[in-house]
């Protein structure tokens, strides 16, 4: 392969030349008052996966874009050791804006223009819909894998899956991490209904439909909602529990990067590490729920993944390459979608997180080599 050399200087006190035998990308994030938002530990893992195979990677923000050969970024130097630079243009961009305010804002728009009227490709597009999600996943033929779902139109939506469900979770449609999830029980006459704050959920009990739709129209939080019966998943330590798979697709298939199972807060309902939740073996989990039957359980998981994420990806506009997908396995190891997140978080499982930034590399790359 041509070397390539890439100037690159670190502003404003010196200028060095480094040398890498491919192309440069970046990492696109937000601006911030310490020169740019995001997850700084991620960031560091993608650039060192590019340092391995000869890439120069760095970090942009909307303002850093322009109709020109040199760009304004941020390089890693060392340990906590970020720099403003002058770096080359990239060929290909990882799409990292932390929120969908930030995304849909006019300075990542007028981004995205310029990138796409340089011929520079760019994954993730945006953020998921959840309703458009479930409809691409039903349309492909696995909408035996998703609970009944339906758009939230008040009380009366909930009422109605509740007459065939024990429970009823209500999701915004660009709700992320768990953020404003409402559960509600009924218990004969009366609902017991939890809205997730934080790490805890706050619990509330009312009795009639008029009073649960009070309650709900103060609990959730503006925007659009859709209402999902809950289904009956596996159990660790008492709790319920669910599997957090991570995909990308480096090339022409999708791939299963790894999957972590997460187990619900004791004072929570969700099993979002950020909200409570916390991380246990897989088979660990696997074998004490299906004993003889967790390798089968575990190819289903991982067939049925492979299978939505090929069929989100078909609907959304853009470049599509990487998603993480949210499964709750019920007793007879049926795999049900609760989720999908354009943006993964960084897996905390060293293993995961390792294959995911080197991954993430292997995508920019095919995205250069199919643009040039």
């Amino acid at each position: 392969m041509k070397r390539a050399f890439h100037p690159t200087a670190y502003a404003p006190e010196a200028a060095e030349i480094e040398r890498r035998d491919g192309p440069a990308f970046a990492i696109l994030t937000a601006d911030h008052p310490a020169g740019f938002a995001g997850s700084r530990i991620y960031f560091r893992d993608i650039i060192a996966a590019g340092q391995k195979q000869g890439h120069l990677v760095y970090v942009i923000t909307p303002s850093s874009v322009a109709d020109s050969s040199l760009w304004q970024g941020f390089v890693r130097l060392g340990p906590r050791n970020w720099k403003p630079a002058v770096v080359p243009r990239p060929a290909a961009v990882y799409n990292r804006i932390p929120n969908r305010a930030l995304e849909a804002s006019q300075s990542v728009q007028r981004a995205r223009a310029i990138l796409q009227s340089m011929g520079i490709p760019f994954f993730n597009h945006r953020y998921f819909n959840k309703a458009k999600i479930y409809e691409a996943v039903r349309r492909a033929g696995l909408g035996h894998h998703l609970p009944e779902t339906r758009m939230f139109t008040g009380a009366e939506s909930v009422l109605d899956l509740l007459s065939r469900h024990s429970a009823v979770y209500l999701k915004p449609v660009g709700g992320s991490i768990g953020r404003g999830i409402v559960r509600v029980d009924r218990r004969g006459d009366a609902f017991d209904v939890w809205v997730q704050r934080a790490e805890r959920a706050v619990h509330d009990e009312v009795r009639g439909s008029r009073a649960l739709d009070e309650a709900l129209r103060r609990m959730l939080m503006p925007g659009a909602y859709v209402a999902q019966a809950a289904v009956p998943v596996i159990r660790f330590d008492n709790r319920p529990c669910d599997a957090r798979v991570l995909l990308q697709r480096p090339r022409h298939q999708w791939t299963v990067v790894g999957y972590g199972i997460r187990v619900s807060g004791e004072a929570s309902i969700t099993s979002h590490v950020p909200n409570g939740g916390h991380i246990a073996d897989r088979w660990t989990v696997l074998r004490q729920a299906f004993g003889a039957r967790s390798e089968e359980v575990d190819a289903r998981l991982t067939a049925f993944t492979r299978s939505a994420a090929a069929a989100i990806e078909r609907s959304m506009p853009g470049h599509v390459r990487e998603m993480s997908i949210d499964v709750g396995l019920d007793e007879s190891g049926q795999p049900w979608l609760f989720e999908a997140n354009a943006k993964p978080m960084r897996f905390d499982e060293p293993e995961i997180a390792c294959r995911a930034s080197a991954g993430v590399i292997d995508i920019l790359r095919d995205l250069a080599a199919n643009a040039r």
